[in-house]
């Protein structure tokens, strides 16, 4: 058995944001607004793509966060989110389950229909593929980033190689469940 990383082995692991996907109330320039300012101090490709795309598509400039008193939230393995709190403010940008635990912790109840709705977007993008973050501004959910990450080419011939030497693989994943399955289907890997 070969066990690989997803991200960077079997994936380019220069995962991507390419849509901005708001929940009901919310503008998409409002939701790249929110995005944008919980990336600006994120050194990460992902954080970085997220700033480029909230310039690119929505015209949004960055910002003196010296300025707005801005304190940055760095992304930890155990709060798996990252963000920033300005003058009273705070934006975070996250794994689904670790945003819908942090609403949850700052005692702002979030609507049960906004929460099924910004699941089943992170759902569909998870499906396809992609690794969905959700933003929260001041305890109000926003939307989902769409990271894309590309499966590397002629991976799946390479496995169904091993596969015929007698190795089996496993991808091996801190993803979501539903994006680690989808990535594991394209790949051709055995188990993940």
């Amino acid at each position: 058995t070969l066990l690989l990383d997803k991200t960077g082995t079997i994936t380019l692991g220069n995962r991507q944001a390419t849509e901005l996907r708001p929940v009901s109330g919310v503008s998409q320039q409002d939701l790249a607004d929110a995005a944008q300012l919980a990336s600006l101090a994120d050194e990460t490709p992902e954080g970085r793509s997220i700033v480029v795309l909230a310039k690119e598509k929505y015209g949004i400039r960055a910002r003196d966060m010296a300025q707005l008193h801005a304190t940055f939230v760095p992304f930890t393995a155990q709060s798996r989110m990252s963000g920033v709190d300005i003058e009273g403010s705070s934006i975070r940008k996250g794994a689904v389950d670790a945003v819908l635990s942090y609403v949850a912790s700052q005692n702002t109840a979030a609507r049960p229909d906004i929460v099924r709705e910004l699941q089943a977007i992170a759902d569909e993008i998870a499906k396809s593929g992609g690794t969905p973050l959700a933003v929260v501004r001041d305890g109000r959910l926003m939307g989902v980033v769409h990271l894309k990450d590309i499966v590397k080419g002629g991976i799946r011939e390479r496995f169904a190689e091993l596969r015929r030497m007698g190795i089996r693989t496993v991808m091996i994943t801190g993803d979501n469940p539903m994006t680690a399955a989808a990535i594991a289907a394209e790949a051709g890997v055995d188990d993940f």
